[in-house]
């Protein structure tokens, strides 16, 4: 018949095949490691006698401690060292990130007070810039200039007695928040003057807005000694002398109207402009146009002389609207 592994006398038999190949080859080292492990308990167990001994005559101390002891004392003596390292290093490191924030605070209060300085300058500075805007402001003829920076009336006064100074926000924030409120009114007057600008840009490019010739005004309009007659008499015109042959340019657009010999103001050159404006240049060496020609701002037109009766090179600007001459000088400079 067949083994039956269910016999309790087959697996008994198992059983101790299994013990007795574990015995045979973890017995020898399952044997040293008990050995080693009862020589270290009972080196363990032994004890040191210590010894203090008086000079004098009197008793001596010993007593007994067994190596375990000594072995926990010092294990207990190396940690509380290390432990009081590890802390002593923490708190070295402790006092110096606090004597770090320490002087980041002081900078801080510099940097804020600095802030707060170039903020109140700020608004010193724009407080100033306030009325040359509202003056820009005022020429494109508007009517509500005197409200334009209004910041509503001061409230009810029960109320503002009521109110802690200590819950008010600083005044660097007050003004930080005025110029913040203003620079939107300014953006909005900017774009009011732009819009201006942009209409009368046709009418400024179109009037005689630039000297024509390089060089200083000997004569003014109005009266002046003449330098013909030398009596006082009305001048219609600047006298501005200039180099021998120096150019004549247009002070702007225009239509050449004639080009004549005058016997006071020699050859003299009449442009034709909009809006009924007519410049005159006088006492011409030479023309580089011709009369009907169209010409354009900034062009040459023709050559400082001193023709007709002119007593230095020169050239004698005249501006007309209408049939009224007007004072030059105001359209010398650029607009």
């Amino acid at each position: 018949m067949g083994l039956n592994p269910f016999k309790n006398s087959d697996l008994e038999d198992l059983q101790k095949n299994i013990k007795d190949f574990l015995k045979d080859q973890f017995g020898e080292l399952s044997q040293k490691l008990k050995d080693k492990r009862d020589n270290y308990i009972k080196k363990g167990k032994e004890q040191i006698t210590v010894m203090f001994i008086p000079h004098s005559a009197k008793k001596i101390f010993n007593f007994h401690i067994p190596i375990y002891a000594i072995i926990l004392i010092s294990t207990l003596i190396i940690v509380t060292i290390t432990l009081t390292s590890v802390v002593i290093i923490n708190h070295s490191s402790t006092l110096k990130e606090v004597s770090k924030l320490k002087m980041y605070g002081t900078n801080s209060k510099f940097q804020i007070k600095k802030y707060r300085d170039e903020i109140n300058k700020l608004y010193d500075i724009f407080q100033k810039f306030k009325p040359e805007l509202s003056y820009l402001y005022s020429l494109t003829q508007v009517k509500k200039v005197n409200s334009l920076w209004a910041k509503g009336g001061p409230g009810t006064p029960n109320l503002i007695k009521k109110v802690d100074e200590s819950l008010l926000p600083p005044l660097e924030v007050l003004n930080i928040e005025e110029i913040q409120h203003e620079l939107k009114t300014t953006q909005k007057i900017m774009k009011r003057i732009k819009d201006f600008l942009e209409a009368r840009r046709k009418i400024i490019e179109n009037t005689p807005s630039r000297s024509p010739v390089n060089g200083y005004i000997l004569q003014r309009f109005g009266m002046s000694t003449s330098p013909y007659t030398f009596q006082r008499e009305y001048s219609r015109g600047l006298e501005i002398c200039a180099f021998p042959g120096a150019e004549i340019r247009a002070t702007a657009p225009g239509k050449v109207q004639n080009i004549k010999w005058h016997s006071k103001y020699g050859l003299t050159i009449s442009i034709k402009h909009k809006y009924g404006f007519t410049s005159y240049y006088s006492h011409c060496q030479r023309v580089s146009i011709e009369a009907g020609q169209k010409v354009e701002k900034n062009e040459v037109i023709g050559y400082v002389g001193r023709s007709g009766k002119a007593t230095r090179h020169m050239c004698f600007y005249q501006i007309k609207i209408g049939t009224k001459f007007i004072d030059p000088l105001p359209y010398l400079n650029r607009l």
